[in-house]
């Protein structure tokens, strides 16, 4: 006779913490009531908090897998399919081939089924339905939450359990924001030491002498949102960069630079600048607006001098991604790769030479000028004058794209 070591599944997501229905101590005496009813023996019970149906990735989930895996657990129970999950074609998938082929029993209690009555869950059509109609639920409350959550950044509410750094809620009105003095010294600190000429990784080292928290240290420290930080919980030249471009500072709400991809996946992604909502005069400002545009023209000045001795800075870019290239200095020679290869070791190196890519720029150069003016080298005149952009292709092709080519190339 098969001993059945039973788990009784409970999830409860962020939306659903209205219905008392569905509520976490609802669903551990239904399905408690229902196993010793049933005489079945609970070994242990695995609840998600807090969690969305539309994702499986759930640390209790994933526990049970492994215990599945492991042996430790052979039927599960759940109040009703939408616990297990509200996408269909996952919840498919582990109803139809995942729990028959571990040989575990499943027990939906409100949906009357049991997989040890039912051969396959295509005699109970109203099983798969019902997971499309859970999964469709999902789709909608997700579109109308977004709907919500945009029409009240729209109005100038602050949304986010993450504050700006900077900045706290008003502990009157959680939509607003008001200055956190001590965070915000080291914000006009940043400007000040920034306009004095001190680089990025230089104002990031003398934060990091000083011992002082960095944003996410500081946000977790005082309950005001933690994001886990990608490195180590230093200074570094992106957080820098990051506060410098922050527009919120101006006083200005900045909202809606990312958003989800899609309600199954969850995965955050990079929303357009056109799409961003901006609410003005929204919370008092920790840099005014004139030093905040001098900062700004000077990165975008510091940007375009990256390699300052190249000719071909700001002209030359990665036929496969658009990133520019970067002039790295060999044992002999000097090579342009692709710098987000360099960087972050994505696209490929597209490599080239120094020498091959000006020879090569100077051939296609004047063979385009057909104005019997010849150019016998490369010099910052020539390449301001003429050379709009440089598209480098792998194996040392390239493209170049002239200024104003209709006026240059006689017809």
């Amino acid at each position: 006779m098969i001993k059945y070591k039973v788990a009784t599944y409970i999830r409860l997501s962020r939306d659903e913490c209205y219905s008392n229905s569905d509520s976490i101590d609802n669903q551990i005496k239904m399905t408690d009531f229902y196993c010793e009813e049933n005489k079945l023996e609970v070994i242990d019970k695995y609840i998600d908090n807090g969690y969305s149906g539309t994702t499986f990735d759930r640390p209790a989930f994933q526990k049970l897998l492994k215990d599945i895996d492991d042996g430790l657990i052979n039927t599960i129970v759940v109040k009703d399919l939408s616990r297990l999950g509200r996408n269909y074609i996952m919840v498919g998938h582990y109803l139809q081939y995942y729990f028959p082929a571990k040989k575990v029993r499943f027990i939906s209690i409100n949906d009357e089924y049991d997989s040890l009555k039912h051969s396959s869950i295509m005699e109970r059509l109203d099983v798969p339905l019902k997971n499309m109609m859970f999964d469709h639920i999902a789709y909608d409350t997700s579109n109308k939450i977004k709907k919500s959550l945009r029409i009240s950044k729209e109005n100038g509410n602050f949304v986010g359990s993450s504050v700006i750094y900077g900045y706290k809620k008003d502990p009157n009105d959680i939509h607003r924001l008001i200055i956190d003095n001590e965070a915000a010294e080291i914000v006009r600190e940043i400007f000040r030491m920034y306009l004095l000429g001190m680089t990025k990784s230089e104002i990031a080292d003398t934060l990091n002498k000083r011992e002082i928290l960095t944003p996410a240290l500081y946000k977790k420290i005082n309950s005001l949102g933690y994001t886990k930080p990608k490195k180590d919980n230093k200074w570094n030249y992106e957080i820098i960069n990051r506060i410098l471009r922050d527009e919120n500072y101006t006083g200005i709400l900045v909202q809606g630079r990312r958003r989800n991809e899609s309600y199954i996946t969850h995965k955050e992604v990079k929303n357009p600048e056109k799409d961003w909502i901006k609410y003005e005069n929204h919370h008092e400002a920790i840099i005014d607006k004139e030093k905040f545009i001098i900062v700004q023209d000077k990165l975008k000045i510091q940007r375009r001098k990256t390699n300052k001795n190249d000719i071909l800075d700001g002209h030359l870019f990665c036929a496969d991604c658009g990133a520019p290239m970067t002039l790295v200095k060999g044992k002999n020679n000097k090579y342009y790769y692709c710098r987000a290869y360099t960087n972050k070791k994505i696209c490929s190196k597209h490599v080239i030479r120094q020498e091959n890519l000006y020879n090569e720029v100077l051939r296609l150069l004047n063979l385009k000028i057909l104005d019997n003016k010849k150019v016998n080298e490369l010099n910052r005149e020539i390449v301001n004058d003429y050379i709009d952009k440089v598209i480098v292709y792998e194996e040392g092709k390239v493209d170049l794209f002239l200024k104003y080519e209709s006026e240059l190339i006689k017809k």
